[in-house]
């Protein structure tokens, strides 16, 4: 459920891994890709044309104030606490996949109690349990 909730609540929005995003533009002649202002055509300033989310265009700039922090040193101390939330929901989500194998090797162990002919078809591995094939028995 923890895990459920930082995903809800960072919304993976530049997580780290996840490569650099790419944005086409199309253009029809040489020269227009000499002169293409990424900035004019995404209708902002020049300032935010590096952010993946949330960026104002010019006209929502001129109608209101830019709420939240605007000062570097802020910014950086969020992005650093972003980091630390994506570093967290990473360890989560590993800590899962790892209880996850475990239960199942447990489980594995609890189904060879019983007297049936099994034949073991692949060894226990790190990220997974021993694989067993069992005779067919029909109940009575």
């Amino acid at each position: 459920q923890k895990i459920e909730r930082l995903k809800a609540e960072l919304h993976l929005l530049d997580a780290a891994g996840s490569g650099p995003g790419r944005h086409l533009f199309f253009v029809d002649t040489e020269r227009e890709v000499q002169e293409f202002d990424i900035a004019a055509h995404l209708d902002t300033v020049p300032e935010l044309v590096d952010r993946v989310y949330n960026r104002p265009t010019i006209a929502t700039l001129q109608r209101e104030t830019v709420k939240g922090p605007t000062d570097p040193a802020h910014l950086k101390k969020l992005a650093q606490q972003r980091k630390n939330q994506y570093d967290l929901l990473r360890q989560r989500i590993e800590r899962e996949k790892a209880m996850f194998v475990i239960s199942q090797k447990i489980q594995t162990r609890k189904d060879l109690l019983d007297k049936t002919h099994k034949v073991k078809v692949k060894k226990e591995t790190t990220t997974g349990p021993a694989i067993y094939k069992f005779k067919f028995q029909r109940k009575r």
